[in-house]
């Protein structure tokens, strides 16, 4: 149940902060994204996406098209997307057909994203309200400057709520 008082996530509190809000430094989406986030063209076929992704140890990808974001692709979407027996001894012709499939008929559209300037708290709030595993971040001028996924989250929010052990045994 949320705190009276709070205001939601989702709300207009999370893509725009007042100037005179102070954080921590290390609170801020803009200290635990991944920048630049890895993007893939539109057009790029489903095994060349699942490829870079193991390759480079991510689980999202965003989807680009003429140089414009407007999609993120998960490692989801492509199980969904892609035979499980495409590129093995059993697969057949069909099977294999699927990593040729541009990644734009599995990505994800509708984009919700975080300012670089929100807090890890709330960014935190917009995925688990959405039900998404990673935002794509965003300047001043609304350009992606980054990612941020729950894994990212996850290690700011520990790192602001376990003490420093500097100095201890």
């Amino acid at each position: 149940m949320p705190e009276q008082g709070r205001p939601r996530a989702g709300s207009a509190g999370i893509h725009q902060r007042p100037d005179d809000v102070q954080e921590a430094p290390g609170t801020l989406v803009s200290a635990y994204m991944t920048q630049p986030p890895m993007t893939v063209s539109a057009d790029t076929p489903s095994g060349v996406a699942l490829s870079m992704m193991h390759t480079y140890g991510v689980h999202h990808l965003l989807v680009t098209d003429h140089g414009r974001v407007v999609a993120m692709l998960s490692d989801r979407d492509l199980a969904r997307t892609v035979s499980p027996r495409a590129g093995t001894l059993v697969a057949r012709r069909d099977d294999d057909a699927t990593l040729r499939q541009p990644v734009y008929h599995a990505a994800s559209y509708g984009l919700v994203t975080v300012r670089h300037d929100a807090t890890i708290e709330e960014a935190a709030a917009l995925i688990l309200e959405r039900g998404i595993s990673a935002l794509p971040v965003t300047d001043d001028a609304k350009s992606v400057v980054g990612i941020i996924t729950t894994r990212d989250l996850l290690r700011g929010l520990l790192s602001c709520a376990l003490p420093a052990t500097e100095g201890a045994r």
